[in-house]
């Protein structure tokens, strides 16, 4: 059996394990998040950050807690992972001086109750917004990186760290091993008594090409960790792993949530829809928890490329999806600006087209659709003979910066589409995604043989709704 999370926490839905369930009630997780800073920073306020998304109806933020840490201007010129003199860890400052990051070194053997008062109210201000936030214990530390975090044996007066950084997801170095499981075990006994928690444990595990059969045992250490700390404390909570190339988690009864990144089989990550087509057999929510970095990969339109992957993904049956987003940063926590109001507008319009089904009585359909004219992108999750919902893109891929993610190709497409619907009668609603209008309706009586629509006419991107007659 799945161990999943206990009463009122985020877990899996009690009526459709492809969905999540909230205090109750089931729940889509879509967001446009911040670059996971937003505890170290010490001087990001994530309070306006939280208006910010739920004031777009978004509901979901992701954190790295301290153990990695970026170089100032890796991405951005301005980057909440990498807060520089401003930063504050779980590890409490020692008396000596040496860090690379500026100040001193730090001290294993002390936490920083500074960092834990701040950790426990940013779960507190999300919780009140009805925000989840997914805690991703680590990431594979690259060879720069990996002398900015205070595990570096040169970054805590332990000395803790003397491995190199693809060693880092590995239980080769004993002493770093302990420090990483108390670690674990100190952020959920600190977090433990919150229902709008997530347990990630590691993202890109590989990347650094550290063996896979390693990391696994590494992984597989860390989830037991979690566990018997978890056993002795009141709240059970998910626990999710990134799907990899040799890091495969999706079967494991320890593992609640499928994590994927990037829209395609990108370097080592495995996302988008082959994540779907591949992992959806296992009856457990799915996640598109990072896609291609805007501003920092991708200098044009970004409103369409965080449209297309996020509609895409939801619309094929995932079950949350997070636009990575370089725009809410120390300076501007609100992320106020044109382009971003426009990326947050479409995912919040994705979330209120989902929500006008009852979506969760819905799964992913790979036999509805038979054909489109001229090619596309298309997916779809249903109920059969009562409700469909489909989504068409024209876009290709292109891989750039570190993952995939979609060119658009514009146009004046009116594409026919060939479905083979249950008999009965159905009205058919064409939506443009970018603004929920209705561009066309009409209905339809299908005798369950194949049968064709034609979409009116638009430039990128189309949503289709279609309902039983009686359930208009």
């Amino acid at each position: 059996m799945i161990r999943n999370a206990s009463q009122n926490v985020i877990g899996i839905s009690e009526k459709n394990p492809h969905y999540f369930q909230y205090k109750g009630k089931e729940i889509l997780l879509i967001t446009s998040a911040e670059h996971y800073g937003a505890i170290i920073s010490k001087k990001f306020d994530y309070v306006k950050y939280f208006d910010t998304l739920a004031e777009y109806g978004l509901n979901y933020t992701r954190i790295y807690p301290g153990a990695l840490i970026e170089i100032e201007g890796m991405w951005l010129p301005e980057d909440n992972l990498a807060p520089g003199k401003d930063m504050i860890v779980p590890w409490a400052r020692s008396d000596i001086p040496g860090y690379i990051g500026g100040g001193n070194k730090f001290d294993l053997d002390k936490w920083d109750s500074e960092y834990f008062i701040r950790l426990r109210d940013f779960l507190k201000e999300a919780e009140k917004r009805g925000i989840i936030v997914e805690i991703c214990f680590f990431n594979c530390q690259t060879p720069a990186c990996w002398e900015y975090s205070p595990l570096y044996k040169d970054a805590n007066i332990q000395g803790i760290g003397v491995c190199d950084s693809a060693g880092f997801q590995t239980l080769d170095d004993e002493s770093l091993v302990k420090e990483q499981l108390k670690y674990i075990e100190k952020i959920i006994v600190e977090t433990n008594d919150f229902d709008n928690a997530i347990y990630e444990f590691v993202d890109e595990p590989t990347l650094v090409l550290t063996p896979s059969n390693k990391v696994y045992q590494w992984i597989g250490k860390m989830i037991d960790t979690a566990i018997e700390t978890e056993n002795k404390l009141p709240k059970r909570h998910m626990l999710a792993q990134q799907l990899e190339i040799g890091v495969d988690f999706a079967g494991d009864d320890r593992i609640a949530l499928i994590v994927t990144q990037y829209i395609s089989i990108s370097s080592r990550q495995i996302g988008g829809v082959p994540a779907l087509v591949n992992c959806y057999a296992y009856n457990k929510p799915i996640e598109m928890n990072e896609t291609a970095y805007v501003p920092s990969w991708y200098d044009r339109e970004h409103e369409a490329i965080s449209r297309l992957e996020a509609w895409e993904f939801m619309v094929g049956g995932g079950a949350g999806f997070n636009q990575l987003n370089g725009y809410f940063v120390v300076s501007n926590p609100t992320g106020e600006n044109e382009n971003n109001r426009k990326i947050l507008t479409g995912l919040k319009n994705l979330r209120t087209f989902l929500e006008s089904f009852d979506y969760i009585k819905m799964t992913r359909d790979n036999n509805t659709f038979r054909n489109i004219s001229g090619g596309s992108n298309v997916n779809m999750i249903s109920e059969k003979g009562r409700q469909y919902a489909i989504y068409i893109h024209h876009s290709f891929p292109n891989n750039g910066g570190m993952g995939t993610f979609y060119e658009p190709s514009y146009g004046e497409y009116e594409p026919k589409v060939t479905l083979r619907l249950e008999k009965g009668e159905y009205i058919v609603t064409f939506i443009e995604p970018g603004t929920l209008n209705v561009l066309k309706e009409e209905k339809i009586t299908s005798d369950g043989k194949d049968i064709e629509i034609i979409c009116p006419r638009y430039n990128l991107d189309i949503a289709i709704k279609i309902l039983a007659g009686y359930l208009k």
